[in-house]
């Protein structure tokens, strides 16, 4: 009941795709797609590596990383001209990992009117849906060049 509920009122908040490509592939054709919109990687977490170090046991197949990424003007407009609040929300994150014999790609796919009631005092509709969109385009970029790679996109 909570998760229909959930799925209801919010929709998909977790947006995630899978082809049949290696992960390398990729986190290479996700780069080029995060430049071609603009945007830059800001940081690269390899949970692979975090859990090794910490000697926590993994498949060996485990990939999980969570690619941090930013448009360095628009960021700095929302935080100088709106709020140091809109913090939060920044940097946004694209998960690449490595899930039964797939890659997956996965965001947060928040509707511009959950985030208008997080920050009730700011018009942030209109860029949260521009935010939005753009993450679609990256992800969605990033299916198509794994695909003109010879890649098999999963359905």
């Amino acid at each position: 009941m909570k998760k229909l509920l959930s799925q209801w009122l919010m929709g998909e908040v977790v947006h995630k795709e899978s082809v049949d490509a290696p992960f390398e592939t990729v986190m290479e054709k996700l780069e080029e797609a995060v430049k071609k919109h603009g945007f830059g990687i800001q940081a690269v977490h390899d949970l692979k590596q975090t859990y090794a170090k910490k000697h926590l046991p993994l498949d060996p197949d485990f990939e999980y990383r969570i690619v941090e990424i930013c448009e360095p003007a628009k960021s700095h407009k929302a935080l100088t001209e709106m709020s140091y609040d809109m913090g939060v929300m920044m940097p946004k994150s694209i998960i690449v990992a490595h899930e039964n014999g797939k890659t997956t790609l996965r965001y947060m796919k928040l509707k511009p009117w959950m985030v208008s009631l997080m920050f009730p005092e700011l018009d942030v509709a209109p860029l949260s849906k521009k935010v939005s969109g753009v993450m679609e385009k990256i992800v969605g970029d990033t299916l198509a060049a794994v695909k003109n790679a010879g890649e098999k996109v999963a359905e």
